[in-house]
């Protein structure tokens, strides 16, 4: 709705810019508002905004433009959680357990059922697909740079300054493309779509999610991201009186068993010690 007449990036950047207004008076609100950034913040505040925000956003965007939408629909969210768990293991010490691999291992193939992909080629799929990968990456990196930044801010306050953080890198891109001109002419319907974005997509979308990492770990926290598809098919049948085939009905099961496998967590070995009495 928002990129029929606004250009992307434009897109983008005003998504944030409202989405960072909201989330300062959510964030006044908690009474977090005020507090003084130190300078030993600034690298998690820019890691927060470059990745999830500005370079993702750039990534996905472009690579939309040169691979099938099927590529990146299957490829964000079906790496996302496995960069995550990585890059978790490599900074944080999260060991993911047999049952958590088994369970992303299942959650892809469902994934891969559920969108049930093209096989839609181009001269520059290729790139596009590794712009996807890269993507993935990123939000991997962003949900490990999330738990570190929740032991310093809530997680309103650390949403917010990495939104700010990222709209500013955002901005030279909405500029080059004069997107305030599209803005001025853009249709209610445009605007709509961004007030959206920038609340359900941007506002409480992020913070739940950092409040998620928090609580059950970067890894855990991620392997909701093999969801996004599911809820887009689904909501696409319910809205837009679209079919829902078989193999993506099987596909969705599949899913949902993945990520119950990831958040099984082994018996403890006290849990075990009263089992065997």
């Amino acid at each position: 709705m928002a990129v029929d007449a606004i250009p992307p990036m434009t897109v983008a950047a005003t998504r944030f810019i409202i989405a960072s207004l909201l989330l300062w008076g959510w964030a006044r609100l908690q009474g977090q508002a005020a507090r003084r950034i130190t300078p030993r913040d600034l690298p998690i505040i820019l890691t927060l905004g470059a990745t999830a925000v500005a370079i993702y956003n750039v990534l996905f965007l472009y690579g939309l433009k040169l691979a099938p939408a099927s590529d990146g629909a299957i490829i964000v969210p079906g790496f996302a959680p496995v960069f995550t768990a990585i890059v978790a293991w490599l900074i944080l010490r999260e060991r993911a357990s047999t049952w958590a691999i088994a369970g992303f291992v299942t959650a892809f193939a469902g994934l891969y059922l559920v969108m049930s992909p093209s096989g839609a080629q181009s001269s520059n799929r290729l790139l596009g697909d590794v712009f996807f990968v890269l993507g993935a990456l990123c939000w991997g990196i962003y949900a490990v740079a999330g738990r570190s930044a929740t032991k310093r801010f809530t997680s309103v306050s650390a949403t917010l300054y990495g939104n700010v953080a990222g709209t500013l890198m955002l901005l030279p891109f909405a500029i080059v493309e004069r997107g305030w001109e599209a803005l001025a002419a853009a249709p209610a319907v445009s605007w709509i779509g961004l007030l959206y974005l920038a609340s359900f997509g941007t506002v409480f979308a992020f913070v739940f999610f950092v409040e998620g990492v928090k609580r059950i770990g970067a890894g855990p926290a991620s392997a909701f991201a093999f969801l996004v598809p599911i809820i887009g098919v689904v909501s696409s049948v319910i809205l837009l009186d679209e079919r829902m085939t078989l193999v993506s009905v099987l596909g969705s099961i599949l899913v949902l068993f993945g990520l119950w496998l990831v958040q099984r967590r082994a018996p403890t070995r006290l849990a075990r010690v009263h089992q065997r009495t």
